[in-house]
């Protein structure tokens, strides 16, 4: 028959350590999403969405299942997904691209044809 476990404070501080690690297998982390560095282009505006849209059900999984450390881990990932997307929104209304043409130098480089 086993012995149980004294419940002391170091014993009570490594079960909740373990208890924060309880994951689901094969969950991909978003860490690049994290990254402060991460300058996402306008243009990947829908795979940032859907990286947030991700991220909400994993969000809710987590909860779901218990899985303490991975509710903060996707907490954070989360926030920073959101701070992204607004960044690239905010990118994208302040940078709208104007198509000038091409300019035609030919009269200033002397090829204009004589006139006749």
């Amino acid at each position: 028959m086993p012995r149980s476990i004294p419940r002391t404070s170091s014993t009570t501080t490594v079960l909740a350590h373990f208890e924060l690690r309880k994951v689901a297998l094969g969950v991909h982390e978003h860490a690049c999403i994290r990254c402060p560095v991460l300058r996402p282009d306008p243009e990947q505006m829908p795979r940032l969405e859907e990286i947030h849209a991700n991220l909400l059900d994993r969000l809710q999984e987590a909860k779901e299942q218990g899985w303490l450390g991975e509710v903060a881990a996707i907490g954070a990932s989360l926030a920073a997904a959101e701070q992204k997307l607004a960044a690239v929104r905010d990118l994208a209304a302040r940078h709208t691209a104007v198509h000038l043409g091409m300019p035609d130098f030919r009269s200033s480089a002397g090829r204009l044809e004589a006139e006749q």
